[in-house]
C-alpha cells in the first residue's frame, strides 16, 4: 500500500520511527495482527488499544496509529527498529481518511448495498455473482458501519476489481457519511421497511435515510431497486439516476429482471427462472449484450425473499457485464454469512432453521413462510422479541402472530415480554391456546421446546428467530446439543 511517511501525511499525523516502512491492511485487535499491517489503537467500551501497542508490533504490525491524548498520559512508547508510530487526534477518523484514499487509489468499481431487510444476504450474493468474472472484496459478516466499512476497504488488496460494501444506518446522514468514504458506482436498496422506526420516527424518514445511497451516486451511477417495494419506487420517481428494477410480480414497477416459476428443490433450495424484461433496454446495458435472456437458477436458499435478493445480485451482474449464466453459477456455489438460515440437526430427528442474526416483521414473516413450506404439518416456531420498531412495536409483533396462525404452524413458543404480542396475535387469529407457549427468558423456552419435540413427529422443522440482542443462538446451541 503506502510507506509510513505517506500514511502520516494522509492522516496529518506525527511520525516517530522508520519513515519508509511499508504497510498494507489493518487491524484493531492485536491478537489478530498480520505481518505488515497497520494497527489502529482504538478506544472501546471495555478495552483501550493503546494498552496493546507493543504486542501489535511483536505480532508483526509495521505501523501503529495511536491517539495523541491517550499516548500523552502513558509512559513513553519506544518504537522498535523498522517500525513506525503515528500520533493523530482520532484513530477512527484516521482510519476513515485512509480508507477513502485507498478506495480512490484502487480504482475498483464499488457496489454499495443497503435496505431494511436482506442486505447482508444480498451482499453475499452480489459477491458470488461478480466473483465469476472479477476479483472481488466484501465486508465480513455485517461490518457495515463507520468502523467496519473503512476496515473492509483497507483490507482490499491491490488487485481488487470490485468492492462490495454493505451499509447500515441508525439515523439520517449516516449512509451519506459512509458513501463519502466509499464513493459507490452502483447502489442497491433491497427494500425500505419499518426497521429503525424507533430511531427515525416515520416511514418517510427511513426512506430519506436509505435514499442517501442513491443520491451519493455519480451522474453515471446506477440504482438497483426492488420493483415490489412501494417506497423504493416512490423515491425513484424523483431521481435522475439510471434505474434497474427487479421483481417477481411487478407490483409497483415493471421489472427489468423477472423471477418466475419458483419451486423448492433439495433440503433448503429454490429453483426459479430469471428472465430479462422487454422494456426500454437503453436503460440496462453498460457494456456487452447479455448472452441469454432467461436462465434457470438453483439457489441454495428458500423463500421468495431470498429469490428477490438473488435477483438484485443478478441485476448488478447485468450492469457489470456478468452474464445471467455466469451469475447463476455463482449463486449455486455461494456462501452465506453466519447465523442466517443455518440448518442444524435437532433432537428427535428434527431440523433447526437458525436465523438469529436479526429480525423485523417482514423478515420474521418470510422465515415463517419458509418454515411452513419445508415443515408442512409438523412445525415449531420459537420467536423472540424484535427491536427498533418504535411506535409500531406492538403492531409488528401482533402481525407476526397472525401470520403464525394463518400459516397453520403446529406449535408456537415466544421468548420475552414484547413477544407476548406475537402470542396474542396468533391466539386472536385462531391458533389453539394449547399450542401457544410464552416465556420471559430463553431457559423456559428451551425446556418447553425439548418437551414438544419429544412428542411431535420425527422430521419436525423448527424456526428459531429474533433480533440479535435476544441471543437466540443459545436456543439453537441448547437444542442442537441434545
Amino acid at each position: 500500500m503506502w510507506d509510513s511517511q505517506r500514511i502520516a501525511d494522509l492522516v496529518r499525523g506525527e511520525l516517530t520511527g522508520d519513515s519508509q516502512v511499508r504497510a498494507s491492511g489493518c487491524c484493531i485487535d492485536s491478537r489478530g495482527v498480520k505481518a505488515g499491517e497497520i494497527f489502529f489503537a482504538l478506544v472501546g467500551e471495555r478495552t483501550d488499544g493503546h494498552d496493546y501497542i507493543e504486542g501489535a508490533w511483536q505480532k508483526g504490525a509495521s505501523v501503529v496509529i495511536g491517539e495523541k491524548e491517550r499516548l500523552e498520559h502513558r509512559r513513553e512508547v519506544r518504537v522498535p527498529e523498522g517500525k513506525a508510530l503515528i500520533r493523530v487526534e482520532s484513530g477512527l477518523a484516521a482510519m476513515q481518511t485512509l480508507a477513502q484514499a485507498w478506495r480512490k487509489e484502487l480504482g475498483a468499481k464499488v457496489v454499495a448495498i443497503t435496505g431494511s431487510n436482506g442486505k447482508t444476504t444480498t451482499k453475499d450474493m452480489v459477491a458470488a455473482v461478480l466473483s465469476e468474472k472479477y476479483r472481488t472484496h466484501k465486508n465480513l459478516e455485517n461490518q457495515n458501519n463507520e468502523l467496519g466499512l473503512p476496515m473492509t476497504i483497507l483490507k482490499a488488496t491491490e488487485n481488487t476489481e470490485v468492492l462490495i460494501l454493505e451499509m447500515g444506518m441508525r439515523g439520517l446522514g449516516q449512509i451519506a457519511f459512509l458513501c463519502d468514504i466509499a464513493c459507490p458506482d452502483i447502489g442497491v436498496i433491497t427494500n425500505i421497511g419499518t426497521t429503525h422506526m424507533e430511531l427515525l420516527g416515520s416511514q418517510e424518514a427511513i426512506a430519506r435515510a436509505k435514499w442517501e445511497l442513491i443520491e451519493a451516486l455519480p451522474e453515471t451511477g446506477s440504482a438497483v431497486l426492488n420493483g415490489e417495494d412501494e417506497w423504493s419506487v416512490k423515491q425513484a420517481e424523483h431521481d435522475s439516476h439510471r434505474t434497474f428494477f427487479y421483481g417477481l410480480e411487478g407490483r409497483f414497477h415493471e421489472p427489468d429482471l423477472w423471477g418466475r416459476s419458483l419451486t423448492p428443490f433439495g433440503t433448503l433450495g429454490t429453483c426459479f427462472q430469471a428472465e430479462m424484461g422487454h422494456g426500454d433496454r437503453s436503460l440496462v446495458p453498460l457494456g456487452e449484450k447479455q448472452a441469454a435472456s432467461s436462465v434457470t437458477v438453483r439457489l441454495p436458499l428458500p423463500g421468495e425473499h431470498n429469490v428477490l435478493d438473488a435477483l438484485a445480485a443478478l441485476s448488478v451482474g447485468v450492469l457489470l457485464n456478468v452474464s445471467l449464466e455466469e451469475g447463476c453459477r455463482g449463486l449455486a456455489a455461494m456462501e452465506l454469512s453466519r447465523m442466517r438460515l443455518e440448518l442444524q440437526p435437532g433432537p428427535g430427528g428434527s431440523t433447526l432453521i437458525s436465523d438469529v442474526y436479526n429480525a423485523n416483521p417482514t423478515s420474521m414473516k418470510a422465515s415463517l413462510q419458509v418454515l411452513k413450506e419445508r415443515g408442512g404439518e409438523s412445525t415449531l416456531a420459537i420467536l423472540g422479541e424484535m427491536y427498533e420498531l418504535g411506535q409500531s412495536c406492538r403492531a409488528g409483533h401482533y402481525e407476526v402472530g397472525q401470520t403464525v396462525a394463518d400459516l397453520g404452524i403446529s406449535e408456537l413458543i415466544t421468548v420475552g415480554p414484547l413477544a407476548e404480542e406475537i402470542a396474542r396475535g396468533a391466539l386472536e387469529k385462531g391458533l389453539s391456546p394449547q399450542r401457544i407457549h410464552s416465556f420471559p427468558e430463553r431457559e423456559g423456552a428451551i425446556k418447553k421446546a425439548r418437551e414438544l419435540l419429544a412428542g411431535l413427529n420425527q422430521g419436525t422443522w423448527v424456526l428459531i428467530k429474533a433480533s440479535r440482542g435476544m441471543k437466540m443462538e443459545e436456543v439453537t446451541r441448547a437444542l442442537r446439543k441434545d
